[in-house]
């Protein structure tokens, strides 16, 4: 079984409107430190309770963790490296904002083992940047790529968004074919999620938030399948389009219900059947780091039973799909729901695997919300 390691770097310069993530924008240098201690303490307590895991990818996220300098760089990897193992091959992820940095520091970060760059372009219409709270245009996404390429990362994920306030499916469109011709190794599809607490949610409050409706975020996503795939990517999870032998291997953990451990305010780990989150929020994290209160704000122990219904699930999130044979107990339990969801055109079989259709994909929390409720 894989496991994965992930790290929350809580530092941005501002907030986008749509941002709902644990973050703290332009922190000054106290702050900083004090994340830093708060984060080897949690370290050094995974140490002490999970043992020298051997960790197959590690995977920065935010936050933007492309505002970390090279000496905080150096200093978590070598904490990760004296805590854990790290297989030789690890695939080694940060999220990277276009516009930060220049080719001196991404050598830097590639020297310290980053092999992977997760690149939120979001658009490439500047109107729309402007729209969402963007710091970057459409220049710097070009511009950072290069340099992301010049300090020899080659393996680049570029960030989509769709159904974004005044965005038409010609302007979605024309960012998947500018991705496309970027050469990247995955374009990975994020829908707008509205949260009360960001200026969207005011916004929406206030109905000043003009959103693309449910058809024509339908023709957004249909266009990604047919750009995408038509450029030779290959469709491997509901919102995830990658060149062959580029797909998130990190994600892929997720996707296939194996092990991780989350290290940062507001991450879950998975490990000996337990779902855990630490600290649900930035002072949260700081005051139990700081007192050496070690228990978790989420705790869910799995049964067999909800192993079954994740595994299953994720599975259904990959392309491949989920073959009913390896959940017989899940399976005689929802196989009526099953073939409904056949006969409407939202699942199909591919050999003895069951898998989301086109539609079924488009309306996936829907399907799995039909498939697997209680009786």
């Amino acid at each position: 079984m894989k496991k994965g390691l992930y790290i929350h770097i809580p530092f941005c310069k501002s907030r986008c409107h749509y941002c709902h993530f644990i973050s703290i924008a332009d922190p000054g240098p106290d702050v900083r430190r004090r994340f830093f201690n708060c984060l080897f303490r949690e370290l050094d307590h995974a140490r002490a309770e999970h043992g020298a895991i051997e960790f197959d990818t590690i995977y920065f996220g935010g936050g933007t963790p492309s505002l970390l300098t090279e000496d905080e760089m150096t200093e978590i990897v070598n904490r990760i490296r004296a805590a854990f193992g790290v297989r030789p091959g690890a695939e080694i992820t940060c999220e990277w904002n276009p516009g930060d940095g220049d080719e001196e520091k991404l050598r830097a970060f590639s020297a310290l083992g980053a092999n992977r760059i997760s690149l939120g372009a979001q658009s490439f219409r500047d109107d729309i940047l402007q729209r969402l709270g963007r710091r970057h245009t459409a220049h710097d996404t070009i511009v950072t790529l290069d340099r992301i390429r010049g300090a020899g990362i080659t393996n680049v994920s570029l960030d989509l968004m769709l159904r974004l306030p005044g965005q038409t499916v010609v302007d979605f469109r024309d960012s998947l074919c500018r991705a496309v011709g970027l050469g990247v190794s995955q374009v990975s599809l994020y829908d707008l999620e509205i949260h009360e607490e960001t200026v969207f949610g005011r916004m929406q409050r206030e109905q000043k938030l003009d959103l693309p409706a449910e058809q024509v975020h339908a023709a957004m996503y249909e266009a990604a399948i047919r750009t995408l795939t038509g450029a030779g990517y290959e469709h491997y999870e509901i919102s995830n389009f990658a060149r062959p032998g580029f797909a998130s291997r990190h994600n892929l953990i997720y996707w296939r219900n194996e092990e991780y451990l989350g290290l940062g305010p507001g991450s879950f780990s998975y490990l000996a059947g337990v779902r855990s989150g630490f600290a649900h929020d930035l002072e949260g994290y700081f005051r139990k780091c700081e007192t050496g209160e070690w228990t978790n704000d989420v705790e869910d122990v799995l049964s067999e039973e909800d192993k079954e219904t994740e595994s299953f699930t994720m599975r259904l999130r990959l392309c491949g799909g989920a073959a009913p044979s390896r959940f017989p107990v899940l399976y005689e339990r929802i196989k009526d729901r099953a073939r409904e969801l056949l006969d409407g055109g939202f699942l199909e079989w591919a050999g003895d695997s069951l898998r989301l259709t086109t539609r079924g994909k488009f309306l996936s929390e829907d399907v799995f919300g039909f498939l697997l409720r209680k009786e």
